[in-house]
């Protein structure tokens, strides 16, 4: 699938790629360039958001998004934009950094505890500190409301970036999301298949309109429709933009 949207999107111009984990070269074509164009774009968000934070922070990550962040990142980059570097586990960790970042997916609400762990142990030790919850790719109704449930709503500062894919080939892109089944079919959540609407508009924006989408079931039909509803919206915002001379 993911190949015949992007043979439908790509510009035939495009050459030569790289492997997501080395530095040997897979066969060129359109899917593995546009496929290693979005990793750039990761990277750059990724570190960019970690950058907003400025001075000593320590990184506490979310053991289910250390490979995937492989792929995006390597471990150098990483120390270059923090202090130190834990996952994120059911014991807190002891560290003097001022700032403290949680890098967590946003389909693991139950990691949450971990945090308000960590937040209580520091308390208990006098501790000082500038908490920051950043999840990827979206604030997940779920989180915010366990935020709210374990009384550290007021002690974190939310963030989100907007890593939508990880590549996991030189053709494969993953979103990662294995909640989003459990949300719309159990418990009515469609935010969801938003957020998926949203990741497949930023493939069209930045590698050109996917001609033909098919959608499969309930949630399939969901996700189209939502696109549908965006692409009208921005064309609407384009059209206010540059508004048609009068004759």
């Amino acid at each position: 699938l993911l190949k015949s949207i992007f043979r439908a999107a790509a510009p035939s111009r495009l050459r030569g790629s790289r492997h997501l984990n080395s530095i040997a070269m897979v066969e060129a074509s359109p899917v593995s360039e546009l496929v290693q164009a979005l990793r750039t774009d990761m990277r750059a968000k990724l570190l960019d958001c970690l950058d907003e934070m400025p001075g000593r922070k320590v990184l506490v990550m979310d053991p289910s998004i250390v490979r995937p962040l492989d792929s995006i990142v390597t471990p150098q980059d990483l120390k270059d934009h923090s202090e130190q570097r834990f996952i994120l586990t059911e014991h807190a960790v002891s560290v003097s950094c001022s700032q403290m970042i949680f890098l967590m997916s946003c389909c693991r609400a139950e990691l949450i505890d971990r945090i308000a762990k960590q937040i209580v142990a520091d308390k208990a030790a006098r501790k000082d500190r500038m908490y920051v919850v950043v999840f990827l790719a979206r604030k997940a109704e779920q989180c915010m409301e366990m935020l709210n449930r374990r009384g550290i709503s007021a002690n974190v500062k939310v963030r989100e970036c907007a890593i939508h894919f990880f590549p996991f080939d030189g053709d494969i892109l993953s979103m990662e999301a294995p909640g989003v089944f459990n949300e719309f079919h159990v418990m009515g959540d469609p935010s969801g298949a938003f957020y998926l609407a949203k990741a497949l508009m930023f493939l069209q924006a930045k590698f050109g309109t996917i001609p033909t989408v098919h959608a499969i079931g309930a949630a399939g039909k969901t996700v189209v429709d939502i696109m549908l509803r965006l692409r009208k919206d921005e064309q609407m915002s384009d059209a206010l933009k540059d508004p048609k001379p009068s004759q």
